[in-house]
């Protein structure tokens, strides 16, 4: 089945962004060909929503239209994708595409599974009833629940955050998949650009003291490698 990559969402850190991702494509072109395309927002000004995950996910089916494959991979600019994390979403990707999975959802758990380099788990029937991540989505289009649909549950939705909204959008079974993948915080200098300071800086966003385990873990090993 044909394969594109769709950009949603406000241009956050772009450059670094972009060029992080070509670990992903350069390998990913070694297997099957895909197009990219890009939908990216220019500001918040239109958005149909109050709160930023309807919003993501209206972002998502308003670009649905532009990708003309039959599986569609949902980026953002801001994801700093990990050495060790390329071979798995590879092999994600590849499965949707050969049939094996509908719908996955991938990003980082800094809870339980931040000295974990991958784990893939099974979405439950009762959607929204597990935390997921929601920084990549892969989805083969007919797995998706119809536009007009979603958008009545959006009207209706009162949570700020994707980590329950995102698997509501399937229409069947789905995955989920936890690994070493962050979000940039900031344009960080050319000797900063580094999977140990990336995890580092992503964790240090959240809550210090909830994920304390986390920031120790990802500052042993900047220390180690300084």
């Amino acid at each position: 089945m044909s394969l594109g990559f769709v950009y949603t969402g406000e241009r956050r850190f772009e450059s670094i962004g972009r060029e992080n991702h070509k670990l992903l494509y350069n390998t990913l072109s070694e297997f099957t060909p895909f197009s990219i395309y890009d939908q990216c927002k220019a500001d918040r000004k239109n958005d149909e929503f109050k709160l930023s995950a309807p919003n993501q996910i209206w972002d998502f089916y308003k670009a649905l239209p532009a990708v003309k494959e039959r599986i569609v991979v949902k980026m953002r600019t801001d994801i700093w994708l990990t050495k060790s994390s390329i071979p798995h979403i590879v092999n994600e990707i590849l499965a949707t595409q050969q049939g094996k999975r509908t719908f996955t959802l991938i990003g980082s758990e800094l809870k339980t599974h931040y000295n974990n380099e991958y784990d893939t788990y099974d979405l439950p029937s009762d959607k929204s009833k597990v935390k997921t991540a929601d920084f990549i989505t892969i989805a083969d289009k007919e797995s998706l629940r119809p536009k007009d649909e979603i958008y009545e549950l959006l009207k209706t939705e009162k949570s700020k955050s994707g980590n329950r909204l995102w698997q509501r959008i399937r229409k069947g079974p789905g995955k989920y998949s936890f690994g070493q993948i962050y979000l940039i915080r900031a344009n960080y200098k050319p000797k900063h650009l580094n999977d140990n300071y990336m995890a580092y800086q992503f964790a240090e966003g959240y809550n210090k003291r909830k994920h304390k385990e986390a920031l120790k873990f990802y500052n042993e090993h900047l220390s180690s490698n300084s």
